[in-house]
């Protein structure tokens, strides 16, 4: 079974009353550009999930340019150990991935403006997130030096002293710790080099994941991490959640004339991951805006009883 994710952090359906493969890293204009081709793609080809796209695609270009170009103090990766990972120990419970340098301010209110402008039924309520970060009333720091699943804990009671949603406060942290954490995920995997992972769950961040990506070539499976961006090699024959090896209790649901589009299901556990099938490597692609694509299999799996097995702003319908 998995760690506790690094930032689970009471995402709400709150993002529905709001607007009614991971691209590695390139210079800020070119990925921008990048970006804007997938999430115009996305929108053509998914419809029926555009509104979720063009107003999470902004906030998602964002988070990536962030993380492409903000200068970060660096972090001592040699803290790392190889067999712990080997046993299950992401690298979040080895060492913190988070600095108290980190320019957390400056953070928040680029990401700020990319919300108000992605969705401004929400501007009043970010504004005024705006002027407390700015006025150190709300100290970011606070949630980012907490333990591995106690963020929430941090901010206990801080909403309703300043008068904050909570499910806004914890929607922002999230957006941040994303472009934190897929930074460090990126500099992690270039310091450690191979390394033996054979969980479920991320091993950077300890998250379980969003989506999965199945190769035509090999049938490979790859689980991708929605809290820092990470991909893994997985085995299809277990389910991520609850490492149960079944057939019987395990299955894929399909929409009819969607052939590269599934649910994986696990009857023990009761969870689903949206899968996708590539049949090419024609167009890049991230793995976020995949999974926003694929809502319509988030409600029907969720309609039948299943739950994701990681919760995201777009994925919590009920």
């Amino acid at each position: 079974m998995s760690e506790s994710g690094v930032h689970q952090i009471g995402v709400r359906r709150f993002c529905l009353i709001a607007i009614g493969e991971n691209i590695k890293m390139m210079s800020s204009s070119t990925e921008t550009s990048v970006m804007d081709q997938i999430i115009d793609r996305a929108v053509e080809q998914n419809p029926h999930s555009s509104e979720l796209i063009k107003a999470f695609g902004p906030i998602i270009s964002r988070q990536r340019e962030m993380s492409a170009s903000i200068a970060l103090p660096a972090l001592d990766y040699s803290l790392v150990d190889k067999e712990k990972l080997k046993a299950g120990v992401s690298v979040i419970r080895q060492m913190s991935l988070f600095s108290p340098d980190d320019p957390l301010t400056e953070i928040a209110l680029s990401l700020i403006a990319a919300v108000k402008e992605s969705m401004p039924a929400l501007a009043a309520e970010l504004d005024r997130l705006s002027d407390l970060i700015t006025e150190e009333k709300l100290r970011l720091t606070e949630y980012f030096d907490a333990r591995p699943g106690d963020e929430s804990k941090a901010m206990e009671g801080r909403e309703n002293h300043l008068q904050i949603s909570p499910s806004n406060a914890a929607f922002l942290l999230s957006l941040m710790a994303r472009v934190l954490l897929e930074r460090r995920a990126g500099e992690l995997t270039r310091a450690l080099g191979e390394f033996t992972w054979e969980k479920g769950y991320c091993p950077i961040c300890g998250e379980f994941p969003s989506i999965a990506l199945i190769e035509e070539e090999g049938g490979k499976r790859f689980l991708h991490c929605s809290s820092c961006g990470q991909d893994w090699r997985f085995t299809r024959v277990v389910c991520p959640y609850c490492e149960k090896e079944s057939q019987q209790e395990m299955d894929y649901y399909y929409v009819e004339n969607k052939t590269q589009e599934s649910a994986f299901v696990c009857d023990k556990c009761k969870k689903y991951l949206v899968t996708l099938y590539r049949a090419g490597r024609l167009h890049a692609r991230d793995m976020d805006i995949s999974a926003i694509s694929l809502v319509h299999l988030d409600m029907i799996m969720q309609e039948k009883g299943y739950e994701p097995m990681a919760a995201c702003v777009w994925n919590v319908l009920r």
